[in-house]
């Protein structure tokens, strides 16, 4: 073999491999991983799911991203396809630019460099790490040979689901929707589901470049009164007041976007505030802050409490206060 041969050997053996490992999909099939230089994309380049890390040569952390700075919500209230989606104008909001909207093991960082996420013949989702387990995000109680895969959705929703041996989808295992972080999007609930007791909340990062969870967490009343309330190591930090008239009397929602829909559902089955869209033109994302703020640009809220009912539903003055207290 000449040496103009064996480099062109090399050359396409590399060109393989790398687009083995780069490959765009949006779906983790049983029998891959996702390593940590791998990410999946949602179909219209909305999101992204991908190891990272803050300046190390760890990866510890597997997040959701916004893929691209210059892309819109595609999609309709009813998930239909938005026929007017256009990605080539509008920036995402500060908040979400360059941060994960969602963490899958905040509280359980990857120790080593050899993490990555499989599904194994039972449907269990996993983060593995060299030392063995590192977090089970789906573990099924019946152990029986499923057909499964995980898909990251455009709504930045990550859905496990069982498969028919055609393919088709038999049921969803498990999403993160589910299991929020720090940050609500479209079609996210927050609230309470009143028969299983499963809460979707929100809670900050411990700070910004540890996404363990914070002091501050937005959640709906356990009391059930229907308020949404900001906790602060538990205690009631804010209150947003009844719901009328299509917001919380303790709130001001807005809209850059006249398409915006704010809900709120309350039956005997769930407790929930929501917000959905039919265009939107920005990035989407109500966060909860690490020092008590809950902001979104997209939704014109910046909310943080400075002293007793400053503004209307603060029952606790601003955290700084609250740790030169003597009493």
């Amino acid at each position: 073999m000449t040496y103009g041969s064996i480099f062109l050997f090399t050359a396409l053996f590399w060109f393989s491999f790398s687009n083995s490992c780069y490959s765009k999909t949006d779906t983790l099939h049983q029998g891959y991983e996702l390593k940590d230089w791998d990410e999946l994309i949602s179909l219209n380049n909305v999101f992204c799911l991908k190891f990272f890390s803050f300046g190390t040569r760890v990866y510890p952390y597997l997040g959701i991203f916004y893929r691209n700075k210059q892309n819109r919500y595609p999609y309709n209230w009813d998930g239909s396809s938005n026929t007017a989606f256009d990605d080539s104008s509008n920036t995402a909001s500060d908040d979400v630019s360059n941060t994960a909207v969602w963490v899958a093991n905040r509280n359980n960082p990857i120790r080593d460099i050899y993490g990555k996420l499989i599904i194994n013949v039972n449907g269990k989702l996993s983060i593995l790490s060299g030392g063995g387990i590192v977090l089970d995000l789906f573990n099924p109680t019946l152990l029986v040979t499923r057909n499964a895969s995980v898909t990251l959705l455009d709504t930045g929703n990550l859905v496990l689901q069982e498969l028919h041996p055609d393919g088709s989808v038999k049921g969803v295992l498990w999403q993160s929707f589910d299991y929020p972080t720090d940050t609500l999007l479209l079609g996210m609930k927050l609230g309470i589901n009143l028969k299983t007791g499963h809460r979707w909340s929100l809670t900050s990062w411990r700070n910004d470049e540890l996404p363990a969870e914070g002091l501050f967490t937005l959640a709906g009343d356990h009391n059930r009164t229907g308020q949404m309330v900001i906790l602060r190591q538990g205690n009631v930090h804010w209150a947003s007041g009844p719901w009328q008239n299509g917001e919380f009397n303790n709130t001001d929602l807005q809209s850059s976007d006249p398409d915006v829909r704010f809900d709120y559902v309350s039956n005997e089955v769930e407790q929930y505030f929501i917000y959905l869209t039919r265009t939107y033109d920005s990035y989407p994302a109500l966060r909860m802050h690490q020092d008590g703020q809950l902001k979104s640009s997209a939704l014109n809220i910046n909310l943080h409490c400075h002293s007793v009912n400053n503004p209307p539903g603060c029952v606790e003055d601003e955290f700084e206060k609250l740790e030169c207290r003597k009493d």
